[in-house]
This record gives structure tokens, sequence and C-alpha cells, in this order.
């Protein structure tokens, strides 16, 4: 059936939600209510484009070679297409990137970590795209260029953030716990 598809999407978001409003009711402000709420429906909207059934293009007139493995089709041959495709991904978890940024330590966190970050995010999106192919067939293309892409999009979005840490400071206290 078709409605079982989109149980691990709702599923997703609800834990999203919960847990968000959760931390909204512990510190109240204007500004937590702003960022956990776009939060919530930003994790709703990227749940939605990469959990549920369905295949979306944006004008790739490329020919992607891939192999089924299971009932997952997974790209082989990486960089067949630099578009649109590319972009959007990248542009899809810039805002991860800011909120990672406004819910992270108290101190930015390095380089290092903020990479390693970003490719567990990247991977959870696109590993999760694979295993909800094999249990329930979402029909959707598991590719590793979509990993670097998600991946560099919360870098960037991350380091964007950088020249607004003054504004931040004083908000990040209602955002975040302190460090041990």
């Amino acid at each position: 059936m078709t409605i079982f598809k989109y149980v691990p999407f709702v599923i997703l978001s609800a834990i999203v939600a919960i847990y968000n409003i959760q931390k909204l009711h512990q510190k109240p402000s204007l500004t937590s209510a702003i960022v956990r709420l776009s939060f919530i429906a930003y994790a709703v909207s990227v749940f939605y484009l990469i959990f549920t059934p369905g295949t979306y293009s944006f004008g790739s007139d490329a020919v992607f070679q891939a192999i089924a493995i299971g009932y997952a089709k997974v790209v082989v041959v990486p960089y067949r297409d630099y578009g649109m495709q590319a972009m959007l991904n990248i542009i899809m978890t810039i805002p991860m990137g800011i909120y990672l940024y406004i819910f992270g330590h108290k101190d930015r966190p390095l380089l290092n970590e903020v990479l390693f970050i970003a490719v567990g995010i990247a991977l959870f999106n696109e590993g999760g795209q694979f295993v909800l192919d094999q249990l329930i067939h979402i029909n959707r293309t598991v590719d590793i260029m979509d990993v670097i892409h998600n991946a560099l999009g919360v870098v960037i979005g991350f380091y964007l953030m950088t020249p607004f840490n003054f504004i931040l400071k004083n908000e990040k206290k209602g955002l975040q716990k302190k460090k041990s």
C-alpha cells in the first residue's frame, strides 16, 4: 500500500517537531520560537523531499549509469552532471548548516568537526533513501554526488553564519545547552 511508504516521513517529522517544541518550552523566547519553528518547517520539508515516494526532475538531460542494489538504483559514475540538480542539492542543505551554527556548541566547532557533521547529515539523507528503497520501495536514486553536494551545502551554510557571530552571541544562550 502506498500509504505505508509515508510512515518513515511522518515518524521523522514527528520526532523533530516534538523534540523542538519541548526545547522551546524549556527556554521560551521570541528568537527561540522563530528558530525552532522554522527548523521544524525546514526539516519536514526536507524529509518530504527525500523520504517520500517519487522522482523529481529539474531539467537535467544527463544520462546516469546506475546499478540496481536490491530495489535501489545507485549511480556509480560521479560527476556526470554539474547542472541544476547539483545546485539544488547544495541549496537544500545550506539551511542545515545555518541551524548547525545556531544550535552548535558555545564555541564554534573546528573545520574538521563541521566536515564530519556535514558528511554525517549527507550520509543520513542518502543512506536513508537507500534503506527505505530496500524496505518500502520509495523509488529513489542513491548518488554519491548527492552526498558530496549535501555535505557542501551544510559547510557553506555553517560558514555563511560566521559574520553574524556577534549578533548571535546573546541569542545562543536561549537556543543551546552550555558545554559541560
